[in-house]
């Protein structure tokens, strides 16, 4: 079966010695290759490995090999696996022999839920993260960071970016090469400047610091405690470098190479798998075939659907619905005029929102049909629909204490027309419907306060935004797939997303956060203010929204609070 799909099987650069390679063998479905599936963990240590997996510039087997195998007091089961694998295979042929019956004969797609699998995505580019993480129903992602891991090292003297083989064959193959060079290379030599920027601007002597073990708060210089002194200059580090590489991942391109993690039920990992085999992108083809390869062995009845006869004609489809998709808006939006250029605008909201959500909030404690409900509703003064949107809100303690179920009874849409980067931050809400146009230049690109105030780096940033559109434009008639690998995250994307009520209270209060990107803080806040000038009631219970501005250093407080908690861990 190997042979099938070796072309896509493309090995890591992860680097492990033989004696490695088997110690770990029983726990991944390989040990040498880009895209590989956990085995024979717990769960526990499944999702304590992907977590530390989103922070490291480690790969995943990498990873567990030096901070998870061996550590009795996190993984407990990993000695006599002798008798466990031979268990395992003989469970998993009566699995097997089980699912196909349910899944093939019944058709029971529900079975495939009850299972699932955790699987890395390794050294893909940021096409295929987001094709992948757009896949928003029974799967859960972390992402390798752009904020604690920077993107200035080189593997085997090559910059960590992809190389689309259509792109570095054809007679642009060296100056896109150039182009993600020069990128690469001035984030690089830029991450000390701006690091160094940040440090004159905001002094780690001007800050002043809560010792987590006396609740003291002092001025660095007048720190007595040598070890309160230590923790306190290792946060303020640590927020300068995050700020920095915030600042500067505006000069990453589309091709950034990042890891993945995803964890999901048989039946969304099928639906992934269909959709990135019938991608346009050959990349995120060649991540479906591997992918399919790798879950075969750890749940091949769930995902056998995804390129079987029935998914290569569901792949079919997929594939004719997007090419018709084009054909019509080539015939119905030809020549369109792009208008809209505000970051964002509220497109849509339901008007009689407020009358919807005092009616579910009466509904499940009546016994009334939802028709008389809404009927005695309509009836009630604006002053009573008032009183009882209030009452059901109650006294929030904190952003997690959300008003109930009724306020999804009112929904809102908005275009956003926002960096890469942010929006790269914003995907990861799963509970809204989203809708994202092609990463092209047409839209123009932001630049930071900090930027415009280094001249060399101001410099830098201009210079490599305009090669990238003059690159670009060269390339979209012939490659308008493949041009997006050229674009960095600086450029602007338009982002359409619908979301309920109950939904907004959790986007606005977590992305306004003061430890939030500048970027996205700036997009929630306005978000907010659009939805409170129609529906002032509704979003009066939205407590928790910091409406501030960006704070100069907006990472320092939460390094802070990861100090406190080790210093009180001892």
């Amino acid at each position: 079966m190997i042979d099938e799909f070796a072309p896509f099987l493309t090995p890591s650069s992860e680097e492990l010695t033989v004696e490695e390679a088997q110690r770990i063998a029983p726990y991944f479905s390989n040990t040498d290759r880009s895209v590989v599936a956990l085995m024979n963990l717990p769960e526990v240590v499944k999702g304590a490995l992907f977590s530390r997996y989103s922070r490291s510039a480690k790969g995943v087997r990498r990873l567990f090999l030096d901070e998870f195998f061996g550590r009795a007091e996190i993984v407990p089961n990993l000695r006599g696996l002798g008798a466990l694998e031979s268990f395992t295979a003989e469970a998993r042929a009566q699995a097997e022999a089980f699912y196909a019956r349910v899944l093939s004969d019944y058709g029971d797609d529900s079975v495939g839920e009850l299972g699932g699998a955790h699987i890395a995505f390794q050294e893909v580019s940021q096409i295929a993260a987001k094709t992948i993480e757009d896949h928003r129903l029974g799967l859960s992602f972390l992402e390798k960071s752009s904020r604690y891991v920077p993107f200035d090292d080189k593997v085997h003297g090559r910059y960590r970016y992809y190389r689309d083989a259509k792109l570095t064959a054809s007679r642009y193959g060296a100056e896109v090469i150039q182009h993600l060079d020069g990128l690469f290379a001035s984030y690089a030599a830029l991450l000390p400047r701006m690091m160094q920027y940040l440090e004159e601007t905001h002094p780690i002597a001007n800050i002043e610091f809560e010792n987590a073990l006396t609740g003291q708060v002092v001025p660095f210089e007048k720190i007595a405690d040598a070890e309160f002194e230590r923790s306190a200059a290792f946060a303020y580090k640590q927020a300068v470098r995050a700020q920095a590489c915030d600042l500067l991942r505006c000069f990453l391109p589309m091709a950034t190479l990042t890891n993945v993690g995803v964890w999901g039920n048989g039946r969304a990992l099928e639906y992934l798998l269909l959709g990135l085999l019938s991608d346009p992108f050959q990349e995120n083809r060649w991540l479906g075939r591997a992918g399919a390869y790798e879950l075969e062995q750890v749940i091949g009845p769930f995902i056998k659907r995804a390129d079987d006869d029935k998914g290569k004609r569901q792949q079919e489809y997929l594939q004719g619905r997007r090419a018709t998709q084009y054909e019509l808006t080539k015939k119905y939006l030809p020549h369109a005029e792009r208008r809209a250029t505000n970051p964002v605008t509220l497109v849509h909201y339901d008007a009689d929102a407020v009358d919807a959500v005092v009616g579910a909030i009466l509904f499940s404690a009546s016994d009334l049909p939802k028709s008389a409900v809404r009927e005695r509703v309509c009836a009630l003064s604006a002053q009573e629909k008032q009183d009882i949107v209030r009452a059901y809100v109650g006294a929030r303690g904190n952003r997690r204490h959300k008003p109930g179920r009724a306020f999804e009874h009112a929904r809102y849409e908005f275009d956003l027309l926002l960096n890469i980067g942010a929006f790269r931050d914003l995907q990861r809400h799963r509970v809204v419907t989203p809708d994202r146009q092609a990463y092209t230049t047409a839209h123009g690109y932001d630049t930071s306060e900090q930027i415009q105030a280094v001249p060399e780096i101001r410099q830098a940033y201009h210079a490599a935004m305009e090669r990238a559109d003059k690159l670009y434009r060269t390339l979209a008639d012939e490659y308008p797939n493949e041009a997006q690998y050229v674009v960095p995250y600086g450029y602007r994307v338009r982002y359409n997303v619908e979301l309920n009520l109950r939904e907004l209270y959790h986007w606005c209060e977590l992305r306004t956060a003061e430890q939030g990107h500048p970027d996205y803080r700036l997009i929630s806040q306005q978000m907010y203010y659009a939805v409170r000038d129609v529906h002032p009631l509704l979003v009066e219970g939205m407590k928790f929204v910091n409406l501030e501005p960006n704070p100069p250093m907006s990472r320092l407080r939460a390094e802070m609070r990861r100090a406190k908690k080790r210093m009180q861990a001892g």
